[in-house]
């Protein structure tokens, strides 16, 4: 029986937020060790889930080390990091000489304090632990940010086909089944990757629609063709001020690297001809309450994808319940506002106390300035749900709801995900009752909430995951870089 090394590290981050990810925001997701990660993640929703499926199916035996999700946000920090990629490493050092190979699941958008590249250092680490030889396979979601020392440590890299991603734990099946074959001496893998100088706005990845759903079915197409393992578009988490910023097509052929590298090539042709499709404008803050006033029932759908929390910002924004405030819209509006400062404040209130505080913009205040208003404390959590869309726990820790008239308004310590229901859900709100709900997210949620909602707007904000990629603050990006550049 094939012994391999199971590995989970997975974090995306977005350089435009002050925050730094410590151990104790992988920990508000899961962090296990050793076999608990089997006992934990076995018949999940994310890649493990599906890696042990698979291993399971090919009868290889899984040798895990640590498994954690830290979500999004800020770089990591050097030390949390370090410790993460070091037990890792550790694992792998104590079974080095009896592994045949490793699979890692990653997200591949991850930035520290110092690396901007930490999967690549993390892979080439164990490369050499692992030694030339043994096959090591890497799970990547379709946001990453894929770069040469991945790709030239790495023997595949088995990327995500969907966004909103439907098929988290689907891809970890398919790596883990990649190496499988490998082991078995079925397939010799080699690689390809085509870099593009171009980012993408995120409304724009839905693979379902055009202008992306085209391309990963030309991706999808090549995967199937003889002599093909694997195929995937990244069109890259576009938050990430580093050099070399760019969509990659990485390729995947059994020994035949031409093949590889002329699929790669005209994948990434592809890409390139529909990079003006990927440029779409917005609905400005007024105009789509003016829609929402106008449009009978509900609910109604902002996604605020500038204040985007599965992007990494704080989820801190005032925009939207500023514009409310000013200019209101008739029925129960629901909203989300990162503030461990006023969720204290309600806490210490009380339930059904009214109160007069400021709310928001004091997280991010490059982008956003905190708003007063008074309201009433309807209910106080600890923050912890289960999120559905995909199954895992969330935690945002101390949770007040606040009202003011029309304004029911989620505060929290911590950001969510928003992609699904439970984040109002856990806290007695429910949107499909509400006129209006405020999403921060620029499509994960679609699955949910299209079969229900009466309207969908895509609200053009400011933020640290403002779509309108020209307002983003870049600094360090390698130029020329479409759509900033019109190349």
């Amino acid at each position: 029986m094939s012994r391999v090394l199971l590995a989970n590290l997975s974090q995306e981050t977005c350089s435009f937020v002050a925050s730094r990810h410590t151990l104790d925001d992988f920990r508000r997701y899961y962090l296990y060790t050793g076999q608990e990660v089997l006992e934990k993640l076995r018949g999940g929703g994310m890649e493990v889930g599906g890696i042990i499926r698979a291993a399971e199916e090919d009868g290889v035996e899984l040798v895990p080390t640590l498994a954690t999700y830290g979500g999004t946000g800020g770089p990591v920090a050097t030390a949390a990091y370090s410790h993460l990629r070091d037990e890792i490493l550790a694992g792998a050092r104590r079974e080095a000489g009896r592994l045949d190979g490793a699979i890692l699941a990653l997200h591949g958008a991850m930035l520290t304090e110092d690396l901007d590249d930490p999967e690549g250092d993390l892979i080439a680490r164990l490369r050499e632990i692992l030694g030339p030889a043994k096959p090591i396979v890497c799970s990547l979601d379709l946001h990453a940010h894929v770069t040469d020392a991945m790709v030239g440590s790495a023997t595949a890299l088995v990327a995500y086909h969907t966004h909103p991603h439907v098929d988290i734990a689907d891809t970890g099946y398919r790596a883990m089944k990649l190496l499988g074959r490998v082991l078995r001496r079925e397939v010799r893998p080699v690689m390809a990757h085509r870099k593009l100088r171009m980012i993408a706005q995120p409304e724009q990845h839905n693979t379902g629609r055009p202008p992306m759903g085209p391309l990963m079915r030309g991706a999808l197409a090549a995967e199937r063709e003889p002599g093909m393992l694997a195929a995937g578009h990244f069109p890259v988490q576009a938050w990430l001020d580093i050099p070399n910023l760019g969509w990659s097509v990485v390729t995947v052929a059994d020994g035949d690297p031409a093949l590889a590298q002329a699929k790669a090539d005209a994948l990434g042709e592809m890409a390139w001809s529909a990079r003006r499709e990927f440029v779409r404008d917005r609905t400005p803050v007024a105009e789509a309450l003016r829609i929402a006033r106008e449009t009978p029932g509900g609910p109604i759908v902002l996604a605020d994808s500038s204040d985007g929390t599965a992007g990494g910002a704080e989820g801190d924004s005032t925009v939207l319940l500023r514009a409310l405030l000013e200019s209101p819209v008739p029925g129960a509006c629901l909203l989300l506002v990162t503030d461990p400062d006023a969720a204290a404040r309600c806490a210490a209130a009380g339930v059904d106390q009214e109160i007069t505080l400021e709310v928001g913009g004091k997280l991010t205040p490059a982008f956003f300035q905190p708003v007063r208003l008074t309201g009433t404390v309807r209910t106080l959590s600890d923050g912890k749900f289960q999120m559905k869309n995909p199954s895992m726990p969330a935690n945002r820790g101390l949770t007040a709801v606040l009202q003011a008239g029309d304004l029911f308004i989620v505060l929290s310590r911590k950001p969510v995900y928003t992609w699904d229901e439970e984040c109002y859900r856990s806290v007695g709100l429910f949107p499909r009752e509400a006129k209006l709900v405020q999403v921060k997210s620029p499509g994960g949620f679609r699955p949910v909430y299209e079969p229900f909602a009466k309207a969908i707007i895509d609200m053009d904000a400011p933020g640290p995951c403002d779509s309108n990629l020209r307002r983003v603050p870049f600094t360090r990006v390698t130029r020329p870089l479409f759509p900033l550049d019109d190349i």
